[in-house]
């Protein structure tokens, strides 16, 4: 019996020399492969389908409420991402020729007031129309170098903004006027900073106009408001 022992004893360490390895997984091997350019550019495709849709359902509740302003400035978003989107630009242009609608006034300009009363207020950002008609007369009558009138000072002059006798104007922000503008016998316009609108013909302080020029008015805008 105690041989057999010793020859088992033996025969053990030599059949645990002998067991195969096997070499432990790496747990890379395990991990799946990366998403190639494609995969990963049907995903962003995936996720730029649900905004556009979650915009476009805003846009009808925008609508429904009336705000047609923020409605429009969603569609920009959409138009950013996909400009392509089937019917996007007719809705975008439908919306804002009914903002340019909006708020229609109608008053007249006494051309014998040089810039005179503020015509309405604009807002930075928001388009407004104006349509101008009549006719007025001019009598003006001075010496002239051969440079030609001064052009320099919007208060006093003749600007190189449009026609000599052409209707101008300018937004005024707390009472510092920016860059004339030419109206002629209308326009669109989106302010780069809220303010009021002034007008007057195109002519030097000195000449001595007569007659109304019939505005009319829309979009975004609003009447003067009074000072107290």
């Amino acid at each position: 019996m105690t041989r057999h022992l010793q020859m088992a004893l033996f025969t053990i360490p030599v059949f645990l020399l002998f067991l195969p390895v096997t070499p432990a997984r790496s747990s890379r091997s395990k991990d799946k492969d990366p998403p190639n350019s494609q995969q990963l550019e049907i995903r962003v495709t995936k996720a730029e389908e649900g905004l556009l849709k979650e915009y476009m359902d805003v846009v009808k509740e925008y609508l429904k409420k009336g705000d047609k302003e923020e409605a429009l400035q969603i569609l920009k978003r959409v138009e950013h991402i996909n400009p392509q989107m089937e019917g996007l630009k007719q809705q975008m242009d439908r919306i804002s020729e009914e903002l340019l609608l909006e708020n229609e006034i109608i008053v007249e300009l006494d051309v014998s007031k040089f810039w005179g009363q503020p015509v309405c207020e604009v807002t930075e950002g928001k388009a407004f129309r104006l349509a101008a008609t009549g006719e007025y007369k001019m009598n003006y009558s001075t010496a002239s170098p051969l440079t030609g009138l001064p052009t320099k000072d919007p208060a006093q002059d003749y600007l190189p903004v449009g026609p000599f006798g052409a209707l101008i104007g300018v937004i005024a922000t707390d009472g510092k006027p920016g860059e004339p503008f030419l109206v002629n016998g209308g326009l669109e316009h989106t302010p780069k900073k809220s303010g009021q609108l002034y007008l007057r013909v195109n002519v030097p302080a000195a000449a001595k106009c007569t007659g109304t020029i019939k505005l009319q008015l829309s979009g975004a805008i609003a009447l003067v408001s009074k000072k107290r």
